[in-house]
């Protein structure tokens, strides 16, 4: 932790749906006017990618931004049962994280950062709310249907290594996807994602971040449509959210600055 940083973990939301959160809070003299909630992917991206967003938080807070690092309901620290999760559980959560880094910083505009699944879910959330100044879609899941099938393949790849291989398949409650289940409601749920008909700008500042493992030139030209400022990033770095071959957590650097420094730069 720099000098310039305090991280303050803490829950919030509803008394029936608490929330886990840190929050990464500038000196004074540092302290910008724009607030940022990063939010994250879910099951094994989470983890994977837990060190590079907590890093990303970090970087933000000595550039002077106030930034909100949240769990979902049914996720990681949060409250609920993974059965209790799902996306439109998870907007409302977003919105609440929203609302919540406002109430603390007393500032009115904020920035989103979403990673993966997290990326979707803040563009959702943008759309829902109008009035965001600002966001950051790094590798998000344009199609839900097609990241369905690519953790179910990256699951059955997983499974080839394993005594039995057919057993986890056998479950009709949920799939396992390296050790994450994905109740039948939230597989449902997250076929039904679609990002391209979305017409309306998400923000007025769009950056979109495709590493070299993701395809989002479909994304990019449907946000070059609307009235959005859009940003374009093509940054070598890995897939974060994947696990690595001796468990490691990777931590691009030049990519997390990369987005600091947009956001730095971005209008507020």
């Amino acid at each position: 932790m720099s000098p310039a940083e305090q991280v303050v973990p803490f829950y919030f939301g509803t008394p029936d749906k608490v929330l886990f959160g840190c929050f990464h809070e500038p000196t004074p003299e540092k302290r910008r006017r724009c607030a940022v909630v990063v939010c994250q992917p879910m099951g094994h991206e989470y983890v994977n990618s837990h060190r590079a967003l907590r890093q990303l938080a970090g970087r933000l807070c000595d550039a002077g931004f106030p930034v909100l690092r949240f769990d979902y309901y049914g996720c990681g620290d949060s409250s609920g049962s993974a059965e209790e999760g799902g996306i439109p559980q998870w907007l409302e959560d977003t919105s609440t994280a929203i609302s919540e880094v406002k109430r603390k910083t007393g500032l009115d505009q904020v920035c989103l950062v979403g990673l993966r699944l997290g990326g979707t879910l803040a563009m959702i959330t943008a759309l829902e709310q109008g009035n965001l100044e600002s966001m950051i879609l790094w590798d998000p899941v344009v199609s839900g249907k097609d990241y369905l099938e690519q953790l179910l393949h990256l699951q059955k790849e997983a499974l080839r290594f394993r005594h039995n291989p057919n057993s986890s398949w056998k479950s009709t409650k949920a799939i396992e996807v390296l050790g994450f289940a994905l109740p039948p409601l939230l597989c449902a749920e997250l076929g039904r994602i679609r990002l391209l008909p979305i017409a309306k700008k998400p923000a007025n500042n769009v950056l979109l971040v495709q590493t070299n493992q993701v395809a989002v030139d479909g994304l990019k030209s449907h946000l070059e449509q609307t009235e959005a400022r859009m940003d374009f990033q093509c940054l070598e770095a890995p897939p974060i959210w994947l696990p690595t071959a001796d468990g490691g957590l990777l931590v691009p650097g030049p990519a997390l600055q990369s987005m600091v420094s947009w956001i730095s730069r971005t209008p507020s």
